[in-house]
């Protein structure tokens, strides 16, 4: 019988580092654009930094899931955060010199974001072998958890930091990151199987990766599932804060609706490890895929704000709960050797639709006025739910699956 998640103590360590570590990276989210703002007084540098800052996202998934999969991932998840605990470290060190410039901000937050990537990776593989199979969906439930409620507490508590020091975000974010090397230091259990493959260049091992998900119909069809649908809830975002704008709601109440999505998104990963157990994946995805479409519509008619963070906060829970069985599948289908590799195709096509959904979004809203932008999001996700009832490997499972 394996040992309780709550007493795997590899397990927790991970967690808990992450756990502040994530907070960290949340509350030096709104910090950076805060910074800049008060460094240049210019709206648009601020913009450059952070679209600078989440590059690194496009840039480096390939490269980065080549590299976990050949390499000591507690090592390089190590140097990571060694290189992230510097980096922020120097802004706050920088203004206290009186040294403080806008290309060092730049930098960093370049840096920090091309980190993220690899860690990110990493600490997806190693979960898979720290944790027993048995115990995946418990285990993605709380690391959903986790996200959600840094989420949740990082923007205010990036406020009233920024409010006591203009760097005492970053301190606090490069102190977390401290937080996380040491827990990786007390960790004992590899994070990696045993690999017999001889190496190869890192474009032939970003090709074997995309190859093998390309012949698995079910992952490759949901992996475009999400990643279109996660463009979607870009225009429902834009949706809501013009709509609110427009009919006079202030921006205190825009953020109080907004909030319903990490309400929801907590709620769905305190509850998704139990849902993941009860319902096969396929029923998952198919249920979450036509609940979005139907939530979606229902975003562009309603006006009422307790009506619409409902709506939200259940886009979220249906959200987490996909992620959670989703990310069960990984574990269970991908091979160790390839789990980096594969995951980053995923991280890729999923981040990439982020600026092209909020792209998409605010030429709707200008095009055909809120109302209809957003019912045509819902019309959106309603094709994508009937394209992917309609694949026969998304409608049954997987076959490695049925054959269990």
């Amino acid at each position: 019988m394996a040992t309780p998640l709550r007493k795997n103590r590899d397990f927790q360590l991970l967690w808990a580092g992450q756990a502040v570590s994530v907070l960290g990276s949340r509350v030096s989210q709104i910090a950076y654009p805060l910074l800049v703002l008060v460094m240049t007084g210019s709206p648009g540098i601020a913009g450059l930094v952070g679209f600078i800052g989440t590059l690194p996202y496009i840039l480096f998934q390939l490269p980065a899931g080549a590299v976990m999969d050949r390499v000591n991932r507690r090592r390089l998840m190590i140097a990571c955060d060694i290189v992230r605990l510097v980096a922020l470290g120097s802004i706050p060190l920088a203004a206290w010199l009186g040294r403080l410039s806008i290309a060092q901000v730049t930098i960093v937050a370049f840096t920090e974001g091309t980190m993220f990537v690899f860690f990110r990776l990493g600490e997806v593989a190693a979960i898979r072998i720290v944790v027993p199979p048995e115990q995946h969906p418990a285990a993605l439930s709380q690391n959903e958890a986790r996200l959600r409620a840094a989420t949740l507490l990082g923007n205010p508590i990036g406020g009233l930091l920024f409010d006591a020091g203009r760097t005492v975000p970053f301190l606090a974010d490069a102190l977390t990151y401290l937080a996380s090397l040491v827990t990786l230091l007390l960790i004992r259990t590899p994070f990696e199987e045993t690999r017999t493959q001889q190496r190869r260049n890192v474009l032939s091992e970003i090709k074997e990766g995309i190859t093998w998900l390309w012949g698995q119909h079910y992952i490759l069809i949901v992996n475009l599932a999400a990643s279109a649908t996660n463009g979607l809830i870009q225009v429902v975002i834009l949706v809501v804060i013009v709509a609110e704008r427009e009919r006079g709601a202030s921006g205190t109440l825009i953020g109080l609706i907004l909030g319903g999505f990490g309400i929801g998104g907590l709620a769905g990963a305190l509850s998704g490890g139990r849902i993941a157990r009860r319902l096969r994946p396929n029923s998952v995805v198919l249920t979450t895929l036509w609940i979005w479409a139907t939530l979606t519509a229902a975003v562009g008619v309603v006006s009422n704000p307790i009506v619409l963070g409902a709506l939200l906060a259940s886009l979220a829970f249906m959200g987490a709960v996909w992620n959670i069985a989703t990310g069960t599948i990984y574990y269970r289908l991908v091979p160790d050797r390839l789990i980096a590799r594969v995951s980053s195709v995923g991280s890729l096509t999923a981040f990439g639709a982020l600026p092209l959904g909020s792209l998409a979004g605010g030429l709707l809203i200008q095009w055909f006025g809120p109302r209809m932008a957003g019912l045509i999001a819902g019309a959106g996700m309603l094709v994508i739910a009937l394209l992917t009832t309609a694949a026969p490997s998304v409608r049954h499972g997987p076959a490695a699956l049925a054959a269990e």
